[in-house]
């Protein structure tokens, strides 16, 4: 069975927790935003190659960096 979603909140906050796993079930990654969630009933192992890949993600991300001002140069 498959299943495809999109989670679009459009700029509104997201509020991300995880619940540990149980005996009962697999550990759940819940995205929450105004009226609606998507929760994600996932093992270790793949919570663990999720966060590699995101990881990945934030190092590859190039932030502009700042301009410091220039020094006033001295006329002799």
């Amino acid at each position: 069975m498959g299943m495809a979603t999109s989670f679009d909140p459009n700029g509104k906050p997201v509020e991300i927790s995880i619940s540990p796993k149980n005996p009962f079930c697999p550990a759940v990654i819940t995205l929450r935003t105004e009226g609606y969630s998507v929760q994600l009933h996932l093992r270790d192992e793949i919570i663990a190659e999720l966060a590699y890949l995101v990881n990945t993600h934030i190092d590859n991300i190039e932030y502009p960096q700042p301009v410091l001002p220039a020094e006033k140069e001295e006329i002799a």
